[in-house]
């Protein structure tokens, strides 16, 4: 049975710690794959599947000082880090799915700011594997 979560009742945490001023998240699973096809035909005959890929990104206002620091991390000193989302419906005590980025290496960041607003800082990420309990 699905349930519609709710934005301000649901939680998201980078190693263990609660963002403040998050916005929003998203994600994208994508698969490896490759076309087989014979000579002499537009058709594909087949597929090669490969490894998954995990994608993802969150919009912060202002930023975020743990991954502003990742950021510029030298390549020996990189560090993964964990993000895990629990959603969450409203009036209801606990999370009804949790969604698990492990291995996470932040891509780049991009920083906006319009005249009616507040700054907002884009993180991009990679991660290794994804868990939905």
């Amino acid at each position: 049975m699905s349930s519609l979560v709710a934005a301000n009742a649901s939680q998201i945490t980078i190693d263990g710690k609660t963002v403040p001023g998050i916005q929003s998240i998203d994600y994208k699973i994508s698969r490896n794959r490759q076309n087989i096809h014979a000579i002499s035909t537009e058709e594909r005959l087949g597929a090669y599947y490969g490894a998954l890929f995990v994608q993802g990104s969150m919009k912060i206002k202002s930023n975020y000082d743990p991954l502003d620091k990742k950021m510029y991390e030298t390549i020996p000193a990189l560090k993964f880090f964990q993000i895990v989302v629990q959603l969450q419906p409203q009036h209801v005590t606990a999370p009804t799915k949790k969604i698990t980025f492990d291995e996470c290496i932040l891509e780049d960041k991009t920083f906006a700011m319009d005249a009616t607003g507040v700054g907002m800082t884009t993180y991009n990420f990679t991660a290794t594997r994804i868990r939905e309990e």
